[in-house]
C-alpha cells in the first residue's frame, strides 16, 4: 500500500467525521469519465522555481516523442472523433461551420499536464502540423498521459482553423509558466481541463486563482473543466474532543472519550465506498489559504483511514508549524494532507487528528475528496464540490449535461457550472470517454466557432451573453451556438 505522508505519534485532540468519492481515470476499457483530477506539486517549491523572465526566453522544442498505445484502428487520417457530425448538431456548429465559420482568428492554449500520443496524432492528420507545444521548464517533464492531446483533438474537430499552442502546465512552477506564455503569445482563449483540489478555499480566491486571474484580467476567456467530484466530495465543520479517541495513546478525557464512541458514527467518521479495486487519492483541506503562495499556516491537522474493520490503514500526517523547511516532505506549508493508497472494494472511513488543541484558535471548514474509479461519499455529500481554478467567477465553468456518472462539480457560491455540454467522445483509436474535461473541450471549440463569426468576448461578454440564446438556453445553461 502506498501512503503518502510521514507517520508519527498522534497526541491531543481528536476531529472525527465522515466521507466518500467518486471520480473516474482514463484506464481499463468501455466508456470512462474523461479524468480532471490534476495532481501539481504543491510542495513547497519556492526555491525551485525559475524565473518568470528567463522563461519567456526558452524556444519552443522538438515535439515529444512519446510512446504510442496506437492500435491498428487509430489509422484513419484526420478523423478524430466518431461521433462528431452528431454532436457538433447537437450544440449548433454544424450549422456555423457550414457556413465557414471554423475558428478562424482565434488562438487557443490548451494547458495540461501532459500530451503523450501527439506525435501520432499528428502523423495521422488529426492535429494540423502547424500546432505549437511548449515544453516545461528546465529539468521538468509532463505526465505519462494522453489527456491534453486528446483534448487538442476536440477543439480541433469542433474548429479546425483556429491555431493550437500546447504547453505543459505539469506542476505549479510550470502552471505560472504557462500563463507567461499565453499573455506572450497573444492566446484569445485557454482551456484547462484540469482541477486542484487544494491552493484556496473554493470561494474564487487563493494562489492558483491568483495567477489565473492575470490572464482572465487580460481578455484571455479561460474555460475549465469543473470536475468529476460531484459525488466524491464532503463539506464543512467537524466535532473536535481532547484525545486520540481510538485508543492509540493514554487518555486525557476518558469521559469525552467514550462520550464519542459511544455516539452516532456520523459524529465520528466520514464514510466512503470503493466500488473496485482503485488506486485512490484522498485529500483533505481547510479554509487556511491565502492569496500568496509563500503563506504557511500554523493549523497542523492529520488525515487518517480506516477499513470496515477499524483498523488504521493509511495516513498522511504531514506537519504544519508556519516555518520554513524547504522540501523537507515532513512538513508543509499549505492547509492540506493528501493520501495515495491502493484500496480493494469496500466501506472506508476517514477522520481527522489534530496534535495540539491549544495551537488551533477555531473550528476551520474542512473539505474531503477522493479520486477514485466509482468512489463515492455515502452520506452529506457537499453541495460545493467544484475545485480550483473551476470556483474562479472569471472563468467560464463547464459541466457535462449527458452522464449522472461523471459527477460534475458544483458550486452555490457563483452558481456555477457556468455551462453544460455534451461530453460522450468516441475517439478514432476505439477509446470512449465522459465526464467535465471533454465537455470542456467541446465548449472551446463551440465557442472558438462562434467567435470567428461574432468576434472576441472576453468573460464579461460571455456574462452579457448568458441572457440570450447566442451561446446557451438561458434557463438550462446548456450548449448551443448560433
Amino acid at each position: 500500500m502506498a501512503i503518502h505522508g510521514s507517520m508519527r505519534p498522534v497526541i491531543g485532540m481528536t476531529l472525527v467525521l465522515q466521507l466518500a468519492a467518486a471520480c473516474g481515470q482514463l484506464t481499463g476499457t468501455g466508456v470512462k469519465p474523461f479524468q480532471t483530477g490534476s495532481d501539481p506539486d504543491l510542495r513547497d517549491e519556492t526555491s525551485r522555481q525559475t524565473s518568470h523572465e528567463s522563461l519567456l526566453r526558452l524556444d519552443d522544442r522538438e515535439l515529444p516523442q512519446f510512446a504510442d498505445a496506437a492500435t491498428s484502428s487509430d489509422t484513419t487520417a484526420g478523423v478524430a472523433i466518431g461521433n462528431l457530425e452528431e454532436l457538433a448538431t447537437a450544440i449548433g456548429v454544424s450549422r456555423l461551420r457550414q457556413s465557414g465559420y471554423r475558428g478562424q482568428g482565434q488562438r487557443i492554449a490548451i494547458l495540461d499536464n501532459g500530451f503523450s500520443g501527439l506525435k501520432n496524432s499528428l502523423d495521422s492528420g488529426r492535429l494540423p502540423p502547424t500546432i505549437v507545444y511548449v515544453p516545461g521548464r528546465e529539468g521538468s517533464a509532463s505526465a505519462d498521459t494522453a489527456h491534453g492531446t486528446k483534448l487538442a483533438e476536440v477543439v480541433h474537430a469542433f474548429a479546425p482553423e483556429a491555431e493550437i499552442v500546447l504547453i505543459n502546465s505539469n506542476g505549479y512552477s510550470n502552471f505560472i509558466r504557462a500563463i507567461d506564455q499565453c499573455l506572450a503569445r497573444g492566446v484569445t482563449m485557454v482551456l484547462y481541463a484540469q482541477v486542484w483540489e487544494y491552493g484556496g478555499n473554493f470561494d474564487g480566491a487563493g494562489f492558483i486563482n491568483r495567477e489565473v486571474n492575470r490572464a482572465t484580467s487580460a481578455g484571455i476567456l479561460w474555460v475549465n473543466a469543473a470536475g468529476n467530484y460531484g459525488l466524491a466530495t464532503w463539506e464543512g465543520q467537524l466535532r473536535a474532543i481532547e484525545q486520540n479517541a481510538t485508543g492509540d495513546n493514554p487518555s486525557t478525557n476518558p469521559a469525552a472519550d467514550q462520550a464519542l464512541m459511544d455516539g452516532a458514527w456520523e459524529q465520528r467518521y466520514i464514510r466512503f465506498h470503493i466500488p473496485s479495486p482503485s488506486l485512490a487519492k484522498i485529500v483533505l483541506t481547510w479554509d487556511d489559504f491565502r492569496d500568496e503562495k509563500t503563506w504557511r499556516t500554523r493549523e497542523d491537522f492529520d488525515l487518517v483511514i480506516e477499513d470496515a474493520s477499524h483498523r488504521p490503514i493509511a495516513a498522511s500526517r504531514m506537519i504544519q508549524d508556519g516555518e520554513d523547511h524547504g522540501l523537507d516532505e515532513k512538513y508543509s506549508a499549505h492547509a492540506r494532507e493528501l493520501i495515495r493508497a491502493q484500496l480493494p472494494q469496500g466501506t472506508y472511513y476517514a477522520r481527522v487528528e489534530v496534535k495540539n488543541s491549544a495551537t488551533i484558535a477555531r473550528l476551520p471548514k474542512f473539505r474531503f475528496s477522493i479520486d477514485a474509479f466509482g468512489a463515492q461519499v455515502l452520506d452529506a455529500r457537499s453541495v460545493n464540490s467544484i475545485m480550483i481554478p473551476a470556483d474562479n467567477p472569471s472563468v467560464v465553468t463547464v459541466g457535462a449535461w449527458d452522464t449522472a456518472m461523471s459527477g460534475t462539480g458544483r458550486g452555490q457560491l457563483w452558481m456555477k457550472p457556468d455551462i453544460m455540454a455534451p461530453s460522450r467522445l468516441t475517439f478514432a483509436d476505439g477509446q470512449s470517454v465522459l465526464g467535465s474535461s471533454s465537455a470542456a473541450a467541446v465548449t472551446a471549440g463551440a465557442l472558438a466557432a462562434w467567435q470567428s463569426r461574432h468576434g472576441r468576448i472576453d468573460h464579461n461578454g460571455f456574462n452579457a451573453l448568458r441572457g440570450s440564446d447566442a451561446i446557451a438556453n438561458p434557463a438550462t445553461r446548456r450548449l448551443f451556438v448560433h
